[in-house]
């Protein structure tokens, strides 16, 4: 049986989490919170929120924690903690309501001082006067608690080092201490951190890879967006063509500078501009056509220093479900170009094959001589038609293997990028075993001192109490001293014998 724990009349109306830490005071408020998130507190078999006002009379399921979370509590993958802001309390806050469809971020990496999320899209990251809906500062108050947020004096920033537009998806880096917060912004300032963005653009350029280097500020004519700009910031993005389909080129993206819209106003600056971005230019058939109503880019990778170990670490996000989908249509369309591409050519030849008795046959006349030549021709005909139809036989084939083949590599690409992630979940499994390695090792180390203190204690108990002993056996020889000197004053004096001198 799962042990339970039932709501009392003075317990209604807190927080589940607070109830929680109150009934198992040996386990942490967060570790508390994030048994909550993953299924382990439960009410009827229905998964619960940290924040859930619990009401008098409930009763909650509670799994044993003893056993081990199916992951390190502070390792989550695509798929985990995905709850919708929908479900979030803080309806009524500041005016702001929850968007329909909005969903949480996921959790890739958490410790005591960084928390590194996969933003969705169709999230704003900071408050504004235009936008009325939840956004991820909202977010982070109800995940990280009142102990955290309280470390930062701007509520309306947090931990938050940098930013993502509203539509891009990808890796966020947030800091969960002051002094963290501090020492990455000092690594962007120093342009330190290496940011890796993947996006399809329309068009396919002329070179490989580029620098892409032009001041970005706000534009005169729309001040929402952003624009080339003598009077704007330097900027600087290098690139790099991955693949290249009909008439769209997957990229890798490198932003120098951290610049607002930068990657976006950048590719639409040298006629290049991000599929699926109204906004900066992009043609609006991509949504009629293909159903992209973002633009697509994707903060894929983030190399920064830790900021408590210092070591060189990195994150990486998997591409959301949008952007594989538009992978997959647009090595579609290329099959379909090679598929037209090979019919026309057969086409082409039929035609030619059909065209060539019909100018060739000479006009029937009674000589021998001529029916001859007919006949010949003829023959020639059927020949060069069953040729046409072997090719035409042979282009068939040719496109159904080279078919397979791409769904081949597109199984194996798939398989690749799973396989990747699995490394990469094994290698955080691992590195998280050795960090429970070493804490195992320091806490036997501080029991085996904890020890040696008791038994020096105990020692040094024992000798104070010799000592006390020996104190009052010396208070007790003093006293005997003293009544003995007393005796010997008070005694008589003795008699002096006859003959001894006066």
């Amino acid at each position: 049986m799962m042990p339970t724990l039932k709501v009392t009349s003075e317990q209604s109306g807190k927080r589940l989490d607070v109830i929680l830490a109150r009934a198992y005071p040996n386990y942490s408020r967060a570790f508390l919170q994030k048994w909550i998130r993953e299924g382990r507190v439960t009410q009827d078999g229905h998964e619960l929120i940290p924040n859930h006002r619990v009401r008098v009379g409930e009763t909650f399921e509670v799994s044993d924690f003893s056993k081990p979370s199916p992951l390190p509590l502070s390792l989550k993958g695509e798929g985990l903690h995905r709850e919708k802001m929908l479900a979030f309390s803080l309806q009524g806050e500041g005016g702001r309501r929850p968007d329909e469809g909005t969903p949480a971020p996921t959790i890739l990496f958490e410790d005591a001082s960084i928390l590194v999320l996969n933003k969705p899209a169709n999230l704003v990251v900071h408050p504004a006067p235009s936008h009325k809906g939840l956004t991820l500062i909202d977010w982070l108050t109800d995940y990280l608690g009142p102990k955290v947020t309280g470390l930062f004096r701007d509520t309306s920033r947090l931990g938050v080092v940098h930013r993502l537009d509203k539509d891009t998806t990808g890796v966020l880096l947030v800091a969960k201490t002051v002094s963290a917060q501090n020492l990455i912004s000092r690594q962007f300032q120093d342009r330190q951190v290496r940011k890796t963005y993947a996006a399809f653009i329309e068009g396919i350029p002329e070179v490989d890879s580029g620098i892409i280097s032009a001041p970005v500020g706000r534009s005169h004519k729309a001040p929402s967006r952003m624009a080339i700009s003598n009077s704007g910031r330097p900027s600087e993005t290098t690139f790099e063509v991955v693949k290249t389909f009909k008439e769209v080129s997957q990229v890798s993206l490198h932003p120098k500078t951290g610049r607002t819209h930068q990657i976006r106003v950048h590719c639409a600056a040298i006629g290049f501009p991000i599929v699926g971005d109204r906004t900066y230019g992009s043609s609006t058939r991509w949504q009629k056509d293909f159903g992209i109503n973002r633009p697509l880019l994707h903060a894929e990778r983030l190399e920064l220093h830790h900021p408590v170990t210092h070591k060189k670490i990195h994150f990486e996000a998997p591409w959301p479900k949008d952007m594989k989908a538009a992978l997959t249509l647009f090595r579609k369309s290329m099959k379909m170009v090679f598929v037209l591409t090979a019919l026309s050519v057969m086409t082409s030849v039929n035609w030619a094959a059909d065209d060539t008795p019909a100018t060739a046959k000479p006009k029937p006349t009674h000589s021998t001589s001529s029916s001859g030549s007919s006949g010949q021709l003829s023959s020639s005909v059927k020949t060069l038609k069953k040729e046409v139809a072997s090719l035409h036989d042979q282009f068939k084939a040719l496109i159904e293997e080279v078919s397979a083949v791409q769904d081949r590599v597109t199984t194996l690409q798939s398989s690749f990028d799973n396989l990747g992630a699995d490394r990469r979940l094994h290698d955080l499994e691992k590195a998280l075993s050795d960090v429970n390695g070493k804490t195992s090792s320091a806490s036997n180390v501080a029991e085996e001192s904890k020890s040696q203190m008791l038994d020096i204690s105990r020692k040094l108990k024992s000798q104070q109490d010799s000592l006390d002993q020996l104190r009052d056996q010396i208070d007790h020889l003093q006293q005997e001293l003293i009544q003995l000197k007393a005796h010997q004053e008070e005694a008589p004096a003795p008699p002096t014998p006859p003959g001894a001198a006066k």
